[in-house]
């Protein structure tokens, strides 16, 4: 068959490759009606598969909670509990006794019924619910009609999972064979997407109903990095991602094994290597690969769907559970980012991003900090404010910090100011003495300098020499204030631009989780010196491809690194 490639959007990072397998939804809605002396009989058999559900997913949780995945857990109990809500199973059994569906049907019908409300609250923690509550309708389903497995075995060899859309239960089942997930809704925050980022599952959601109509056993790839499922590869696509994922892995055996190590150039110069997060499974396993702390916590995730500003209660429920982990480190939290490709319902038609939006309504700024400050107290707290363009954004923001803070008898945090747009890079002198460090983002930065969609198939090169004098001179402005730079976009993991960054004096490298690792092993095999030289040469360069001629020597030290 002819290769297709089917563009979604990431929610757990990697690629993997195998046959596809698609989820048993738990059987059709039957649309027989049952005598009304089989009745009773079915609606036990619907009650006793809803108590069984909830009995599967209580041993499920305690089983993450002796590992230490307590976020995982809390969400399962979550389902136990709808298992057992008296006013489901009420409805169940009515469907049963009073409309004659099948035990596995009524199921299937009231909890949809549940799901499909869930999806029209608005609020965005009650719909990640919705995929929660379906889920435990294929479970009991299939346990009312006396089916065991929610996955067809067809496949050999490794496995793609593809389905409409999966709830947490169903990725922790998951046989050790499924190498990556492929669904046709879904969303980066949702509870299945938190558990796959925790077993470094790759993951790639909102692909569209034409995912569904892939057949079992076809061959894909799940690129999730370049936001891609690529079905019926071919034979040298698939070789070069075979041969891509036995490397990384080896790789990354390697990078764990060195965590302990400190991230110091051969030469002596220390680079922090922190993480790029939003969930606590993603703070433990970069901290497990030896990250520094959190460079990156983004907080507008959380409220994409909400219809007003957050309140400080729903500030601080969504804080806590990621910001206990980093007590004593450093915690680096951005006020919400909403705007541009990240716009809530509330906020449709606004004009403005980030920092200018918060600043237009100053009791839902006021509303963040006061649970930033509170769920941040005992970390190392930094505020981090999304694209400034002006110093005054950043006084304002500290005026309303300032006041908060004297409440609470707590100190000002450090407030950074990220550096993502040209203006930021041009008023750097300027904004330096204001805050206590800058935060480059370069995702943005590079769209914005070269007039690229930030979100166009594989990226922007922020290697390209007009993006690379922005940062130059946001490192120099900082230095003569004598505050550190960091960088948090994905070109903080790049082997074609982390060397370039560590060369023109990037104090500090915010990645995702699942590179932290790998990039502190970049970090020890990179000569300072010789990366500063290649670097000062590239701001001379014409284009990234030249660029690129010149890093040769520095890729090569990363490739013996892995």
């Amino acid at each position: 068959m002819t290769e297709r490639v089917l563009a979604g959007v990431p929610a757990s990072p990697g690629t993997a490759f195998g046959g596809v397998r698609r989820l048993d939804a738990g059987g059709e809605i039957d649309g027989t009606v049952l005598d009304e002396a089989l009745r009773p009989a079915a609606a036990a058999r619907a009650l006793d598969a809803m108590a069984q559900s909830a009995r599967e997913l209580d041993e499920l949780a305690a089983k993450l909670r002796a590992e230490g995945r307590t976020e995982e857990a809390d969400i399962l109990d979550a389902g136990s509990m709808m298992a057992e809500d008296p006013v489901l199973l009420e409805s169940v059994e009515n469907a049963v006794l009073s409309r004659g569906l099948a035990a596995a049907s009524a199921i299937l019908v009231e909890v949809e019924t549940v799901a499909r409300q869930l999806d029209t609250l608005g609020d965005p923690e009650l719909a990640a619910r919705a995929a929660d509550v379906r889920s435990l309708a294929r479970r009991a389903s299939r346990l009312a009609s006396g089916e065991s497995g929610g996955t067809r075995r067809d496949t050999v060899g490794d496995a793609i999972l593809v389905a409409p859309d999966l709830g947490p239960a169903d990725v922790i089942e998951l046989d050790s064979d499924v190498s990556g997930i492929a669904l046709a809704v879904g969303g980066v925050t949702g509870h299945a997407a938190i558990v796959a980022r925790g077993l470094g599952l790759p993951m790639v959601v909102g692909l569209g109903n034409v995912i569904l109509s892939l057949s079992e056993g076809e061959p894909c790839i799940v690129d999730a990095d370049n936001s891609a499922v690529i079905v019926s590869p071919d034979s040298a696509r698939v070789q070069a991602v075979r041969t891509a994922i036995a490397a990384a892995r080896e790789a990354h055996g390697r990078a764990m094994a060195a965590r302990a190590l400190p991230t110091v150039t051969r030469d002596g110069r220390s680079v922090r290597v922190l993480a790029n997060v939003a969930t606590s499974t993603e703070v433990r396993a970069a901290l497990e690969a030896g990250a520094d702390g959190v460079g990156l916590l983004r907080t507008e995730l959380a409220f994409l769907e909400a219809n007003h500003w957050p309140t400080v209660t729903e500030h601080r429920r969504t804080l806590e559970p990621v910001l206990a982990p980093l007590r004593g480190l450093t915690a680096t939290v951005r006020l919400l980012d909403f705007g541009g490709d990240k716009t809530p319902p509330f906020l449709k038609g606004a004009h403005g991003r980030g920092v200018e939006l918060l600043l237009e309504d100053a009791e839902a700024l006021s509303a963040q900090l006061e649970a930033i400050l509170e769920t941040g107290d005992a970390t190392e707290l930094r505020v981090l404010i999304p694209m400034v363009t002006e110093p005054g954004q950043v006084r304002a923001v500290r005026a309303a910090m300032e006041p908060i803070a004297a409440r609470r008898g707590s100190r000002v945090p450090l407030v950074a100011a990220m550096v993502e747009v040209p203006a930021a890079a041009v008023m750097a002198d300027r904004l330096a003495p204001e805050v206590g460090m800058f935060s480059i983002g370069t995702n943005d930065l590079t769209s914005f300098q070269l007039g690229i969609d930030r979100t166009r198939p594989g990226g922007s090169p922020a290697h390209h020499p007009a993006v690379l004098r922005l940062i130059a001179a946001t490192v120099e402005a900082a230095r003569t204030a004598g505050i550190p730079v960091e960088v948090c976009g994905e070109s903080a993991s790049s082997p074609l631009v982390m060397p370039l960054l560590v060369g023109l004096g990037i104090d500090e490298l915010s990645v995702g989780a699942a590179a932290v690792a790998r990039v502190r092993a970049w970090v020890r095999a990179l000569d300072f010196a010789e990366a500063a030289t290649i670097a000062r040469r590239a701001l001379d360069a014409e284009s990234a491809a030249q660029v690129e001629l010149l890093e040769r020597p520095l890729l090569a030290l990363l490739d013996d690194a892995g």
